[in-house]
């Protein structure tokens, strides 16, 4: 049974245990009861931690509580003591007055919660905030849940976008929004939590504050060399003993890889990394310095008005921590506007935990900026994009007008590509989408075997697979933890217990990497795979730059775009069960073309009219707009949204068009999405009956000569099927013709008997059944297309209609029917001799002649 499989079955026994019913009749005893593992209060501190806990800070966070120390304790106005029970003195004078007033607040928070009333919770202040929501979220329609199994607002707060001091109703329904429909709420709650885990940072301000305390040649100097400067003996603000020099203290032992922002005064200046412990620094008697690598300087340096916080540039503080819960407004109202950057981008710049950087002479190296690899760019102005969609009836092309264009424009031979082309191509084909461990091996290989993680972090596969994943990942830290859980048993330098298959790597004393255990079999395809790309290509192939899918009326956004993908977990034989964000074919597609920007890459869509538009495109439908791509000139895109699942920004490369193909036959134009219309040009392809062949075009006039010879005359192909689309024109319109590829394949018969069969095959199976369709099953009309209505002779009529029509109603009801032949439905049958008829075929388009 799987991790969250166990947290429901536990989250059902306590209901079982405790249903909302019992609420109301509980007993103190039954409500606290010290020892006691079946209490109320005990099952939701300690049975349900893993479901939101709200464990630790004192007992009277339950309004009243059983005792486990006998301790003599006074009471006051605040708090109210038995030698058996603790409790607030605003509830009552006694243990059993104030379990009553708790036992009706619990009861209503645990009705409000099955109502569903989020702002009738949030109202109710009789009981602590974690608490209340706590019993909330286990008393919810767990069918259509409405509450996250997290108390904290500042989670909450990072996961939408907003801030701590919001509402945790507000903040609840704005987290639920995010929950994908597949998506269970323990498991969407284990997805917030990881994200706020990933952005939850230590990270403190540094000011180097004005004249006096420094000067601006000063400040400029530790600016250049990267230093932070402080007195050790720095109070924090407040007037007890234990503030003094407590600001330098925490300054002085903050870990090496600290994260600090930089400011002068009022004015940020850099997001920095301790690379070294505090030493002595020039500047004077009790004055620190430490050496800090700058992750991010600052974009803009105007003063912070925001907010006067201790962590403010605004406030007269010198070194100090940004609360967890300030967190949300910390990156809002700093790190955004000021640094273009937020903590899960910040998370990632810092990488895994450094040691201290080496000293000689007393001082500490001084750190470069921190690299980060530039995006890949075009050589020249790339070429304005295509959207286009190709419309027209079944049977006129669009498919072999669409495979002619991708051949001719969006495939190449791979003998025509320089190696290194076809490396990258390979790479961003075969490489970026491996998972972590098998991109490390591959990485190792190639780097001989043995490798540090920086150097492993720093090779081609590892970024083609980090840019694939999204540039929200913290790459050395994911590798370390990859290497780690994939390192054999019998290691003596890892330490992790948890440990995945297959296990193929080991760690040496001095810190490098290499393979071990049965490596060479669990990596045989990887091996094949980086050898392949070392020899260069040997193939003669083509080179595909396009990606094909067909819309339908259940494809959407998680194909097309990204999505949640269920992948084994933990034992694979047992079946446990994870999701994974998994790109879709589109944002794999443009992934592939910013690794070739010099390169034109096609989004094929089959049948883009049969697909829920908005569904599928989501907030992608403005990005495809021509002024709104990425010019891949490395300037910032003019438009790019945050992805609803992984929470990457993304735009559309300029290089990647998009072409479509619709059947207007299932909706007209007219009915098409209008955001989708007005993105696109559109081509049409009709029935091509053309007598003459155009010079310039190969492919035109496919039916022009096309006869079929029989003993009783000719069959002219193209007047046949001129004539009948004209008709159905008038019947119905030109978006519902039959298309000329219904027939040009008699071109490849032998004229004669064998093509007059084919005809009538065709005729029969395929152009009947979709007249048939087109007026749904309207004889009168179909006859009217095959002409039927002017043929004298019965036998040649494909629809015949019943010319006793008196008769076969006395033949089913009786004489005495009392029916009216002219108001009754007229009966047709399909005749199947008539197909054998060349005079069938010929009357269609000489009936008028």
């Amino acid at each position: 049974m799987s991790d969250f499989q166990q947290q429901y079955a536990l989250w059902d026994d306590f209901l079982k245990a405790w249903p909302a019913s019992r609420l109301k009749a509980m007993t103190l005893d039954e409500y606290s009861q010290a020892g006691s593992k079946d209490s109320f209060t005990y099952w939701i501190e300690s049975h349900l931690d893993e479901m939101g806990s709200i464990w630790g800070g004192s007992s009277f966070k339950f309004g009243v509580f059983s005792r486990k120390d006998t301790e003599d304790k006074k009471s006051d106005a605040k708090l109210s003591y038995s030698d058996t029970h603790g409790w607030y003195s605003s509830l009552g004078t006694t243990a059993q007055e104030a379990f009553e007033k708790v036992r009706g607040y619990v009861a209503q928070v645990a009705d409000l919660a099955a109502r569903g009333d989020l702002g009738g919770i949030e109202a109710f202040d009789h009981l602590g905030e974690a608490f209340k929501w706590k019993i909330a979220f286990h008393y919810q329609d767990r069918q259509a849940p409405l509450i996250v199994d997290i108390f904290k607002r500042a989670p909450l707060a990072v996961y939408v976008g907003g801030t701590a001091s919001q509402s945790m109703a507000k903040l609840q329904t704005a987290t639920l929004t995010k929950r994908p429909a597949d998506l269970g709420i323990l498991e969407f709650g284990r997805q917030v939590w990881d994200a706020w885990s990933q952005k939850n940072l230590a990270i403190w301000k540094l000011s180097h504050g004005n004249p006096p305390n420094f000067t601006e040649a000063e400040r400029q100097r530790y600016l250049d060399g990267h230093w932070a400067v402080m007195h050790r003996d720095t109070n924090a603000p407040g007037p007890d003993a234990q503030q003094k020099g407590k600001q330098g203290k925490d300054f002085a032992e903050a870990p090496v890889g600290a994260l600090f922002y930089l400011c002068h005064g009022n004015s940020p200046q850099l997001i920095g990394q301790f690379t070294s412990e505090a030493m002595p620094c020039t500047k004077g008697d009790g004055w620190l310095q430490r050496s800090y690598r700058v992750l991010k300087p600052a974009q803009r340096s105007d003063r912070y008005t925001a907010n006067s916080k201790g962590w403010s540039p605004k406030r007269n503080s010198t070194f100090w921590q940004v609360d967890a819960h300030d967190l949300p407004e910390f990156e809002s109202t700093l790190l955004k506007p000021y640094f273009t950057t937020d903590l899960a981008e910040l998370a990632a710049l810092a990488g895994e935990p450094l040691e201290a950087a080496s000293l000689s002479n007393g001082a500490a190296q001084t750190p470069a900026l921190v690299h980060t690899s530039a995006p890949i760019t075009a050589s020249k102005p790339v070429a304005p994009c295509v959207n286009r969609i190709y419309y027209g009836p079944p049977g006129t092309g669009k498919t072999y007008t669409l495979t002619r264009l991708l051949k001719r424009e969006y495939e190449q031979q791979a003998k025509s590509i320089s190696t290194e082309e076809w490396r990258s191509q390979l790479i961003a084909e075969k490489i970026a989408v491996l998972k972590w461990w098998e991109g490390a091996a591959a990485a190792l290989y190639d780097l001989g075997g043995k490798a540090k993680v920086a150097d492993i972090a720093e090779h081609r596969f590892i970024q083609a697979i980090t840019a694939a994943n999204g540039s929200n990942r913290n790459v050395r830290q994911t590798l370390w933890r990859t290497l780690q859980n994939h390192t054999v048993d019998e290691s003596t330098t890892v330490k992790m217990k948890k440990r995945l298959s297959p296990a193929v790597f080991d760690k040496a004393a001095d810190s490098v990497w290499q393979f071990a255990g049965d490596w060479r079999d669990d990596c045989a395809d990887l091996i094949a795979l980086v050898d392949q790309l070392k020899r260069g290509q040997q193939d003669a192939g083509a080179v595909q730059r396009y990606s094909f899918v067909t819309f339908h009326q259940s494809y959407g956004y998680e194909e097309f775009v990204e999505g949640l993908r269920p992948v084994l977990a933990g034992d694979a034989e047992a079946g446990e069960v994870a999701y994974e964000i998994r790109p879709g074919a589109f944002k794999e597609l443009c992934r592939k073309a910013r690794q070739a920007p010099d390169q034109r890459f096609a989004m094929v869509i089959d049948e883009i009219n049969r697909g829920n538009i908005s569904k599928i495109f989501g907030e992608l439908i403005t990005l495809i707009e021509a002024d709104k791509r990425d010019p891949l000139d490395g300037s910032v895109p003019s438009a790019e949204v945050i992805l609803a699942y992984s929470g990457d920004k993304f735009s559309v490369p300029a290089n990647v068009d998009i072409i479509g193909t619709m059947n207007t036959a299932d909706r007209s134009l007219a009915l098409l999405d209008t955001a989708l219309r007005r993105r696109f040009e559109f081509v049409p392809l009709m029935p091509d009956t053309r007598a003459e062949k155009d010079p310039a075009d190969q492919d035109s006039a496919p039916l022009a000569g096309l006869v079929v010879t029989t003993d009783a005359g000719v069959i002219d192909i193209r007047l046949l099927l001129q004539r009948m689309n004209e008709r159905i024109e008038a019947l119905y319109d030109r978006d519902h013709g039959i298309g000329h590829a219904y027939l040009t394949g008699l071109a490849g018969v032998d004229d004669g008997p064998l093509r007059f069969k084919a005809l009538a095959a065709t005729f029969r199976n395929r152009i009947v059944p979709l007249l048939e369709e087109y007026f749904f099953e309207d004889w009168r009309k179909i006859r009217l297309v095959l002409a039927d209505n002017q043929k004298s002779d019965t036998a040649i009529q494909f629809i015949r209609e019943s010319v006793d029509h008196e008769q076969n109603l006395s033949a089913l009801f009786g004489n005495d029917h009392g029916l009216d032949s002219y108001v009754t439905k007229r009966r047709y049958h399909v005749q199947e001799s008539a197909f054998s008829q060349p005079e069938a075929y010929i009357r269609i388009y000489q009936a008028l002649a």
